[in-house]
Parts: structure tokens; C-alpha cells; sequence
């Protein structure tokens, strides 16, 4: 109940169109951004939508990177590729220090390059391309990464050419290193099941009209982990009490409360992106769960 009271918390508009509406807009359309660490540093979440980016971090100190269904324990200088079809979380442990990140979309590296970067071998699904630097490596990966901040900023017309070279010296440089091997291994492989299931449903949120859910059914988020429903069904009831099933119930109707009271989007939108075929069943689904319709959460 307490986690449905912050659900269902006012919120005014123009604090939502801040946190969310401008997230859309800004985030998800820019082929590129570069956070420093300043931005990694200061309070303010930075928000976009992982689904859609393929991610390069650069850290110092010790983390546990949980990344598909491995934990990688890192103590250390370390450089990551994270790519959007994988589930990822970096758990901090000692951060010592942080020298930022950057973001972007496959569409900007694959039209420059005239090549998919999913056939890079660094994004081949039988690799994890997290790789612990010794000082040598680490300033030429600093250098790089420089580079790449320096043209973010600068107001050079021809600055995301320099930046996707610099962005393909990187990658084949650290596909020439040998990947992290050290395993944490304080998780079972069900702790491990959970943790990337969780990973995946959070991927599938926020939703917007133009891109709906793109995972709905505990056998699509079964096959994606590649276990039998049956297996995914077992562990998440013996961790969390409820079935597959319940618990994406439970996180799309939280999200449906969240559009209905702070999107302008009629019903009918909310309903054909939270994957529901027209109204009447998005409507059913509310009866069922809380003995109530949509409308009564937008009024």
C-alpha cells in the first residue's frame, strides 16, 4: 500500500514535464552525450533510456558490474562497453573516482561507419567487454576519453566525425585487452536470475506512444533469459513471493497510474502502449486489480 500511495502522489505538471517529458524529448532523440564526471558526481539523476544506447564507462575504485547473467568484480582502474540488448547495473562499492561515460545510438555509429556495430567482437553475446586497466592503459584511455569530451563541447560542425573515430580507436583498443575474469560470486544463480529479470523489466519502462513494451509475457522475458518459464516462475516465487506474471502486473499498472495522471495522452494511447489491443481490456485489467477503471486515476 505505501508504494502505491507514492504511485498515486500529486505531482504537478510542470515538475513531470522537468522529469520525464524533457527526458523524452532531449534525451532519447540525441544520438550523443558525453556526462563528465561532474555530472556523475552532482545529485541530479541523469536519465535516458538505456534500451536505446550502447554505453562506455570509465571508472576507478571497487564495483561489482552485474552484466547478462554474470557478476564481474572489479577493484581497480576499469573500462566498460555495455551494449542495449544486454541487462547491466554497476553496484558501487568504493568509488574513488569517477571519469564519466558516454552514450550513443547504434544508428550513429553504423551510418558513419557503414557497418553494424553488433558485429564489432567486443559486442559478441559470448564476451563481456569489461576490462581492468594497469597504469599504462589507463592514460591512453584517459586520453581518448578527453578527446572525445574536448569535441562534445566544442563548436565544430564536423566534431561527431572526429567523435566516432575516436569512439571505434577505443573500442578496437580494448578489444586487443583481456577481459576482467575476476567473479563475485556472493550471488547464486537464482540471485543472478532475479537481478537480470529485474534489469529487464526496468528496460521496458517508460514507454511512450511511438515505442511501446517490447516484452510482455513472462514466456517473452523466459525466452530473452533463456530458461524455461516454468524455471523463471519457480525462482521469483521463492524470492519474491509472486509469480512472473504478478509481478509484470504489478509494475504495469504502477506505470499505467504514472501515464494516466501526469501525460496528457487519451486512454486509448496509454492503453496501445502499455500493450493492451483497445480500452475494454485495459479497462478489464484495472477492474481486476484494483476494482476500479483508467479514468478514475486521471479524474
Amino acid at each position: 500500500m505505501e508504494k502505491l500511495n507514492k504511485v498515486l502522489k500529486n505531482e504537478k505538471m510542470e515538475d513531470f514535464n522537468r522529469e520525464f517529458l524533457s527526458y523524452n524529448e532531449q534525451n532519447v532523440k540525441k544520438p550523443f552525450s558525453y556526462f563528465s564526471s561532474v555530472n556523475c558526481l552532482s545529485d541530479k539523476p541523469i536519465l535516458y533510456r538505456r534500451r536505446d544506447y550502447y554505453k562506455v564507462s570509465f571508472l576507478v575504485g571497487e564495483y561489482v558490474v552485474h552484466y547478462g547473467d554474470e557478476s564481474i568484480k572489479i577493484n581497480g582502474i576499469s573500462l566498460s562497453f555495455f551494449s542495449p540488448s544486454i541487462p547491466y547495473t554497476i553496484e558501487q562499492i568504493d568509488e574513488k573516482e569517477n571519469a564519466g561515460y558516454f552514450i550513443f545510438t547504434e544508428n550513429y555509429y553504423d551510418t558513419f561507419f557503414n557497418q553494424s556495430i553488433k558485429n564489432f567482437p567486443l559486442f559478441y553475446l559470448d564476451k563481456k567487454p569489461i576490462f581492468q586497466l594497469n597504469q599504462d592503459e589507463r592514460k591512453i584511455v584517459e586520453t581518448i576519453f578527453k578527446k572525445i569530451e574536448a569535441n562534445y563541447h566544442s563548436d565544430y560542425a564536423l566534431k561527431d566525425d572526429i567523435i566516432r573515430n575516436h569512439i571505434n580507436e577505443l573500442m578496437h583498443f580494448a578489444n586487443k585487452l583481456c577481459p576482467a575474469t575476476e567473479r563475485d560470486f556472493q550471488l547464486n544463480s537464482r540471485e543472478r536470475l532475479y537481478n537480470v529479470f529485474c534489469q529487464l523489466l526496468d528496460q521496458q519502462y517508460p514507454v511512450d506512444i511511438d515505442n511501446p513494451r517490447q516484452l510482455r509475457t513472462a514466456s517473452e522475458f523466459a525466452d530473452v533469459l533463456n530458461v524455461h518459464v516454468n524455471y523463471l516462475n519457480r525462482v521469483l516465487k521463492e524470492i519474491t513471493g509472486k509469480s512472473t506474471s504478478d509481478l509484470l502486473f504489478d509494475r504495469l499498472l504502477k506505470e499505467s497510474i504514472i501515464l494516466l495522471k501526469h501525460t496528457n495522452w487519451n486512454i486509448a494511447e496509454i492503453a496501445y502502449s502499455m500493450g493492451f489491443k483497445d480500452i475494454s481490456h485495459f479497462n478489464h485489467f484495472f477492474r481486476k486489480k484494483v476494482n476500479n477503471i483508467p479514468s478514475y486515476y486521471r479524474a
